[in-house]
């Protein structure tokens, strides 16, 4: 049978135990908890809006209070803060009237419309003596806060709210009398629906259950043997054996992925082979090219070296005889030495990226190979070199090392023209010690970075290609490593520390 059959089995038999009981136990509650949510609802809405209007009933009084205070001690002090209270707080008692009128039955909006014209009288004579006060007659205002007709209407608002206090305490209290008396009916109506609820629920959940176990632990051992060996099979294959079984005897889904995750495996094992046969091609083709040349560079790079010497030789003896003479000569002489060093440096390259020599190891100073390497240099006055203070001892071939760091402090003076700032910098660490040589040039743009320390890459017009990669060749000799990076440019050449 397949996986999708037999849940879809297990699924409708739990369905057609439980679906009787749901039904029967949700018209039950629901009929119940329909007429509930009603009464509920109207009661709650009754005593929720005569609590409302209670509550703005002792606002109108608060604020009619502070109007009141407000206007005379206005009429007597003449203080501003008085008159800004008032109308502060007079939209306000407005507002709660009108509201108290919107929501109230008809007997309560005639209530709330008798306090409001009470209250709109009142805020009338009140506005007249606040404008008499402004207008320095502040007797007038106090008479006018004392009059007869000014207390009628504020007898008239008091005697109306009291009145409202009287009907609505009476109200409130009734209303809430019924509501509860309501509310612990439809309690007790819930109470006979659960007890009904329960006696189906305490008979079908335990039959669900118990088919639910048994169902459950048949789908599962149907199902965990066979995963486990499809699990089993993969972690043969990512740990790099491909000679693997699959399970074979299976007429469901997962037969079906064990016969196609073979396939898949016996492609990708072909695939494999080919591409590993072609890389070895490709990597033996590459190194036979590179060392046919070189061989051929070395062999020309020795036989230049000879007549190089002899030119080299020729130009100090020119320089010795006639150089002091004639300034012209000693220019000339000059040019001739600077452009035998530049081949004699690239003479160097080439020998040192073919002659693939055994490292003779000492325990150096890496400070003082610095220095040596420097001293090596014809470095231009308009370059400054900042040196380390610091000093770290490293078991390596210190001629090597220093090939490496002359050749890119070299790089640098080259990258930034003769002007500039070269900083090196040592830092030591638990298992390894690093040298950063950066520099103030332009950068080396960001799409040629990573080919840097490729054989025959150069971007110079007289350059080689063979000075950074015979770098990388002598410091992974040494079991380190040589990284690049921009802003501003660094070289970071790693050794492993001496223990």
């Amino acid at each position: 049978m397949l996986i999708r059959h037999k849940l879809l089995l297990g699924f409708l038999i739990i369905i057609a135990i439980t679906i009787p009981n749901g039904v029967i136990g949700y018209l039950k509650v629901e009929q119940s908890l329909t007429k509930i949510e009603n009464d509920i609802f109207i009661n709650l809405h009754d005593v929720k809006t005569a609590s409302h209007l209670n509550n703005l009933a002792i606002h109108m009084k608060y604020y009619d209070e502070v109007l009141t205070q407000a206007a005379r001690n206005y009429a007597f002090t003449g203080n501003e803060k008085w008159s800004n209270l008032y109308f502060d707080t007079e939209p306000e008692l407005n507002r709660i009237i009108k509201e108290a009128i919107s929501i109230g039955d008809e007997q309560e909006r005639l209530i709330f419309t008798n306090i409001g014209d009470a209250n709109s009288a009142l805020v009338d004579l009140e506005h007249k003596a606040i404008q008499l006060r402004m207008e320095g007659k502040p007797e007038q205002a106090v008479t006018l806060l004392e009059s007869q007709e000014y207390w009628q209407h504020k007898d008239m608002y008091k005697n109306t709210l009291e009145r409202y206090a009287k009907i609505k305490g009476f109200e409130y209290d009734n209303a809430y009398d019924m509501s509860t008396a309501n509310l612990e009916n439809s309690i007790r109506d819930v109470g006979l629906v659960l007890a009904e609820a329960k006696s189906l629920l305490y008979v079908g959940i335990p039959i669900v259950l118990l088919i639910a176990i048994l169902l459950s632990y048949y789908i599962f051992k149907s199902l965990a043997t066979p995963i486990n060996q499809l699990k089993q099979t993969v972690e043969k294959i990512s740990g790099g054996n491909y000679d693997v079984e699959f399970p074979k005897n299976r007429t469901d889904e997962i037969g079906d992925l064990a016969k196609r995750m073979e396939s898949m495996v016996r492609s990708f094992r072909a695939a494999l082979e080919t591409e590993l046969q072609l890389t070895l091609a490709q990597e033996k083709l590459k190194t036979e090219k590179l060392t046919a040349i070189g061989e051929l560079a070395a062999r020309i790079a020795h036989d230049l070296r000879n007549p190089l010497s002899v030119i080299k030789n020729v130009c100090e003896i020119m320089k010795m005889q006639y150089g002091q003479k004639d300034p012209k000569i000693q220019e000339h002489v000059m040019r001739m030495e600077n452009s035998i060093q530049r081949m004699s440096h690239q003479i160097d390259d080439v020998l040192n990226y073919v002659r693939n020599t055994p490292i003779q190891r000492e325990v150096v100073s890496l400070k003082d190979i610095i220095l040596r390497s420097i001293e090596d240099l014809q470095i231009q006055k308009n370059v400054t070199i900042n040196l380390p203070n610091n000093d770290e001892k490293i078991n390596c071939d210190e001629q090597k090392i220093r090939t490496v760091v002359s050749n890119i402090v070299l790089n640098s003076v080259q990258a930034m023209g003769g002007i500039g700032t070269i900083s090196i910098k040592i830092k030591g660490y638990t298992k390894h010690v690093s040298i950063e040589i950066s520099d103030s040039g332009p950068g080396i743009p960001e799409d040629i970075l990573p080919k840097i320390f490729e054989p025959l890459f150069t971007t110079k017009q007289t350059g080689t290609g063979l000075g950074l990669s015979s770098c990388k060749n002598i410091v992974e000799q040494h079991n380190g490593t040589i990284t690049v990076k921009n802003n501003p440019t660094t070289f970071t050449i790693t050794l492993p520390r001496l223990s």
